[in-house]
């Protein structure tokens, strides 16, 4: 269980530091959509966050590496959820993403506020990147064509 006050292994410093870089290719695929702006501003996010999340990992610290994958979950979801509503009204049918979006936005905040503790452990991240995982398979499997991991 990695702490603020114990390395990280390098396999899941670079876990870590993918799972923002993967959000940002996805977003890059799906650019070609109708909310292209809002996919592209949501790959530049994740694609800066994949290094900071990724510097933070690597400097063996757990509560930066919160703050920086947290704020990472904040921002892109946040960005999905609007998008999702916005796609609401037109195409309907959009729930997934909306549920999506705001439980990033708030684990986001969460993992940003699990950072301040004595001993920040980073094994709060697992359970959000499964489900995240799992959601972006049902959403690409379904053909929305505007999956996001975050």
């Amino acid at each position: 269980m990695p702490t603020t006050d114990t390395e990280l292994p390098a396999a899941a410093a670079i876990l870590l530091a993918s799972y923002p870089l993967i959000d940002a290719i996805a977003s890059l695929l799906g650019s070609s959509f109708a909310n292209a702006r809002l996919l592209r501003l949501n790959a530049a996010v994740s694609a800066v966050a994949g290094i900071w999340v990724g510097v933070a990992a690597f400097g063996s610290d757990a509560g930066a590496t919160l703050v920086a994958f947290g704020a990472w979950a904040a921002v892109s979801g946040a960005i999905q959820f609007g998008m999702a509503l916005r796609r609401q009204r037109t195409h309907g049918r959009q729930l997934p993403m909306i549920v999506s979006g705001a439980l990033s936005t708030a684990a986001g905040l969460s993992f940003i506020a699990a950072s301040r503790r004595d001993a920040a452990h980073l094994t709060t991240l697992a359970g959000y990147m499964a489900f995240g995982a799992l959601l972006f398979l049902a959403s690409t499997s379904r053909g929305d064509g505007e999956a996001a991991a975050g």
